[in-house]
């Protein structure tokens, strides 16, 4: 499911209003099954598009939460990828590895996020995806799942002329 809420500031008392759009979509992965070597590709989770189109200088903050059900028993770790692809090209690695591991004796449930703040861009059209990476692992017990996964970018102007 995709939400859309774009707006631009335009205070016609200030001149020097940033420009700002927001974009956020919801995915998310699993019951994953158990996973001991590495797996071919990475697994994608979920990805949001966002327009910088007549920004100066865009800045962006991606925002990624989860939610991560856990069978009883099971041990995980989990390395997630945060990946930037310009105008349709070919999408590259931005940010670090972000790591969720647990070895669980109960059946629960846990939230997971973080952020990642994007400078220098250029005005044009960015996908960002989060991603499950190869280095993965889900030992001993299948059914994790990555559920309500939220990717959402804000992005402003830092020179508004």
């Amino acid at each position: 499911m995709r939400n859309y809420y774009g707006c631009s500031s335009s205070d016609s008392s200030k001149s020097s209003s940033p420009a700002v759009r927001l974009n956020a979509s919801t995915g998310g992965a699993g019951p994953l099954p158990i996973i001991t070597t590495l797996f071919a590709d990475p697994l994608a989770v979920t990805s949001v598009t966002v327009s910088t189109a007549g920004m100066n200088e865009p800045a962006a903050l991606l925002t990624f939460t989860s939610i991560i059900s856990l069978p009883l028993g099971v041990l995980v770790t989990l390395n997630f990828e945060l990946t930037r692809s310009f105008n349709g090209g070919a999408p590259v690695k931005v940010g670090s590895t972000y790591t969720f591991s647990t070895l669980v004796n109960i059946l629960e449930s846990e939230s997971f996020a973080f952020q990642f703040f994007d400078s220098g861009l250029r005005a044009g059209h960015y996908t960002y995806s989060v991603q499950l990476s190869t280095n993965s692992i889900v030992d001993v017990t299948p059914g994790t799942t990555i559920g309500n996964a939220t990717l959402s970018a804000l992005v402003v102007d830092n020179d508004p002329e």
